[in-house]
């Protein structure tokens, strides 16, 4: 089966890696060819257009960076792709995108799933991602091995495309309300004289032991910034989406609110590529005392 990967970035190049590792056959496209050569490497086909690299295969996967750069591909994809193939969306992109991609792709006798992973780039190298999944049933069937071949577990929420987008934004929320937490008391514990590790191991080893926890109290801890992790920019951006996702359902998010006012500070004084877990340093230089 050929699967076509657009988009090979920190999470997508790994994704496609681990694709062929199961036996696909990879056609790929990258805006930046140089990242593009570490998967020709491997076997991938690497094409100069979406379109060429696309033409042939079963599975369209996109890995994009938000919904403007998702909605720019699938006018291509609708055009180039062959009827009763398979678009799995597996960027973080709002509910009513989504929705519109969908109707689109239908209506030239293409299938649509969402597909939104949990996890950062490690655990898309080492195969443990989290998969959430909503479409058509008959789709979902077909990318069962591929979905599979990516991750740890794929999670099913229903045929309707919107509904796995809305879970991975909620999901992201608890994920920055989570860093929140963890810079500020990190940040308490360093002006009180408490060792920063000391404090995460008795967390993690007593009521907080959830990966989350272990893996960005770890990142907050360290205080380093990774070039392969979670960019701030990335993060308010996924973070509006949940914003908007909770209003257009009636709801606030209150928390939201604030941590987006931090992400806005971040991203205006140094830009938006710093990883998320520096937010720590942010709360330092406003608590200089």
């Amino acid at each position: 089966m050929i699967i076509a990967f657009i988009g090979l970035g920190n999470m997508g190049l790994p994704m496609a890696t681990n694709s062929i590792k199961a036996g696909f056959t990879v056609h790929a496209y990258n805006r930046s060819a140089g990242k593009a050569k570490s998967i020709e490497a491997l076997g991938a086909t690497v094409f100069a257009t979406v379109e060429e690299a696309v033409s042939e295969a079963a599975i369209v996967v996109t890995m994009l960076s938000d919904d403007h750069a998702v909605s720019e591909v699938s006018d291509k994809l609708v055009v180039a792709m062959k009827k009763g193939s398979i678009h799995v969306s597996m960027s973080t992109i709002g509910a009513a995108t989504s929705t519109e991609l969908a109707a689109k792709f239908e209506a030239q006798q293409l299938y649509y799933i969402s597909a939104p992973v949990l996890g950062r780039p490690p655990a898309a190298e080492a195969k443990l991602l989290f998969i959430l999944v909503s479409g058509k049933a008959e789709a979902k069937e077909k990318a069962q091995t591929l979905l599979a071949a990516m991750s740890q577990r794929v999670f099913d929420y229903g045929e309707d495309p919107a509904i796995a987008h809305t879970v991975k934004l909620m999901m992201n929320y608890m994920i920055f309300v989570i860093t929140e937490m963890l810079s500020e008391v990190m940040l308490m514990a360093e002006k009180s004289g408490i060792d920063k590790q000391t404090f995460l191991d008795t967390m993690t080893s007593t009521v907080f032991g959830a990966p989350v926890i272990k893996t960005y109290g770890g990142l907050i801890v360290q205080e380093n910034d990774n070039p392969n992790g979670f960019k701030t920019s990335l993060a308010s951006k996924d973070l509006r989406l949940a914003l908007e996702a909770a209003a257009r359902n009636h709801t606030t998010l209150p928390l939201g609110t604030i941590i987006q006012h931090h992400f806005k500070e971040i991203i205006a004084a140094q830009g938006g590529d710093k990883d998320v877990t520096l937010l720590i340093s942010h709360l330092r230089r406003l608590n200089p005392n």
